[in-house]
């Protein structure tokens, strides 16, 4: 008789799956949505190598490795007659059993790549999850050259759009099967279209995690630009090499590591520390091959680099950059002597529509009160969120210590104006908006310390499949939207060729993590959240 049960059970099990299979199939058909074709409707089991070899030519994944049975579709949708986004819904075969949540990916850079690693840890997790290419394909400004609908689908449109569009896929495959709550999260660009959201269109979205948001774009462009001019191309006398960054980072470890107590590469807390860049310049007859000592204008350069930018009339456009840095990405991308092409790109095709224009040339402050006008709703800073509230939308933001691309005291100073202008104390606050600072986090992945927070753009990281998805910034963000457990800390573990080394409760802001006094560092136990500042 058992074995009858569990025959019967294989077999309905197995038609099932044959029916998901025949619906998936069907909706190359079936699914008519307004300004929508279907490209591809099929079935993907797990651990299949997806691939996507139209995306050869460009920077973005050409594969993904899938981690559920699911129905892939890809449609292309319209948002105007000069303008369309390529979307990707990956439906789970388990949705229905896993609280029928939509969940919806965002985008990096100039933002014309799908995030396909986000996309399969949803479906993984039982999301229906959405990923789109932000209105272009690939990881370029040029599409944007005379084409401002296309602008406008980058500043906040294909996000909209893909939204709505994903949840009526959704809605029309899993028969009955209406979503009940539906999430965002996002990192750098991906991060400032979470903030568009909680800003514009809070109702889209129950929950929101936006991590290192690219918002006050305007400034970012400039302080990313200005950070290129000062410290100028290899050659230069303000230049620093790869190696001369790794030294630099080590001087504000010596002068700044034993604030917290623990003398591990990792400042809880940078904004208590003021580099002093000076300890590193060469005496008459030194250099830094005889002595790993720096010039005179390589030490102004590192001055003016930790220092806030402003603007024509000394209008405040950034804050400074956090010390201690990651050194390779930002080296890689802002101050390793060739312009970074984020805001280059952005003047060059969006703002001023001129292929010649270059930063070495072209750029000023006049460039920076231009972009300052806004006109496609890129600067993502409206500090008044009760739209957000009314709605009661949920938003977990939280930023790496060590970000070498986006300052983590412009998330800081977002916070706190958001304060400001609602008239709210944090606690009021927690009420729809969280804060968590994530020392020894890099711009959005990797870094020195407990870094890994189960959030965007995290999930290619060997060894995290081994990890409990519970306590991850994601479910994180269900368990207060579902079952309104509200976060005070997020989780976050250092891992090493695919091994966890250290962890840490991250503390939510304002509270900081403050070491015990003794034990080993690397276990969480041994800090604590303080309370002096709440």
């Amino acid at each position: 008789m058992k074995s009858y049960y569990i025959l019967a059970l294989s077999c309905a099990a197995a038609e099932a799956l044959a029916d998901f299979r025949s619906e998936c199939a069907a909706l190359s058909t079936s699914f008519i949505h307004e300004n929508t074709d279907v490209l591809i409707s099929e079935y993907v089991p797990a651990g299949t190598n997806l691939t996507f070899p139209e995306l050869a030519a460009t920077t973005c994944d050409e594969f993904v490795v899938t981690l559920a049975d699911m129905c892939r579709l890809k449609l292309n949708h319209s948002t105007s007659s000069t303008s369309r986004v390529i979307m990707e819904v990956f439906l789970p075969t388990d949705w229905k059993l896993n609280g029928r949540r939509f969940l919806m990916t965002g985008n990096s850079g100039l933002g014309g790549c799908i995030s396909y690693s986000d996309l399969v840890f949803g479906a993984k997790l039982g999301f229906a999850t959405v990923g789109h290419d932000n209105g272009h394909t690939g990881a370029t400004g040029l599409p944007f050259l005379n084409r401002p609908e296309v602008i406008k689908d980058f500043a906040w449109r294909a996000l909209y759009e893909a939204g709505r569009v994903g949840r009526a896929a959704v809605n029309f495959f899993y028969t009955g099967g209406n979503i009940r709550k539906s999430y965002y999260m996002g990192c750098s660009t991906g991060g400032r279209q979470g903030m568009k959201a909680a800003q514009d269109f809070p109702e889209e979205y129950d929950g929101i995690i936006s991590a290192a948001p690219a918002i006050r774009s305007a400034g970012l462009s400039a302080i990313t630009t200005k950070t290129h001019l000062i410290f100028g191309k290899p050659g230069s006398p303000s230049h620093l090499t790869l190696e001369q960054w790794a030294r630099v980072h080590r001087m504000v470890a010596e002068q700044c590591d034993w604030i917290d107590g623990v003398l591990d590469g990792v400042l809880e807390d940078p904004m208590k520390c003021q580099p002093r860049p000076e300890a590193l310049l060469c005496k008459s007859g030194q250099s830094w091959g005889s002595h790993q000592c720096l010039s005179l204008p390589q030490v102004k350069a590192i001055r003016e680099f930790y220092q806030p930018m402003y603007g024509n009339g000394g209008k405040f456009l950034f804050p400074r950059m956090q010390p201690l840095t990651h050194e390779f990405l930002g080296f890689l991308i802002n101050y390793g002597g060739t312009p970074s092409k984020f805001p280059e790109h952005w003047y060059r095709y969006a703002l001023f529509s001129n292929p010649d224009w270059s930063i070495s040339s072209d750029f000023n402050l006049d460039v920076v009160d231009k972009d300052l006008e806004d006109q496609y709703g890129l600067e993502t800073y409206n500090t008044d969120l009760s739209y957000q509230k009314g709605n009661r939308t949920k938003v977990l933001l939280y930023h790496g210590l060590t970000d070498g691309l986006i300052s983590s005291e412009n998330s800081y100073e977002y916070y706190n104006d958001v304060s400001r202008t609602m008239g709210l104390t944090s606690k009021e606050m927690d009420e729809f908006f969280r804060f968590f600072p994530i020392p020894g986090l890099d711009h959005c992945f990797t870094g020195n310390g407990a870094w890994y927070v189960g959030g965007p753009v995290q999930f290619e990281t060997p060894g995290f499949l081994a990890l409990d998805p519970s306590d991850s910034a994601l479910m994180s963000m269900v368990k207060w939207v579902e079952d309104g457990v509200a976060p005070d800390i997020l989780k976050g573990r250092k891992i090493v060729d695919g091994v966890v080394v250290s962890e840490k409760n991250h503390c939510k802001y304002p509270k900081q993590n403050i070491y015990k006094g003794s034990g080993d560092p690397n276990l969480a136990s041994n800090w604590k959240c303080n309370s002096e500042l709440v």
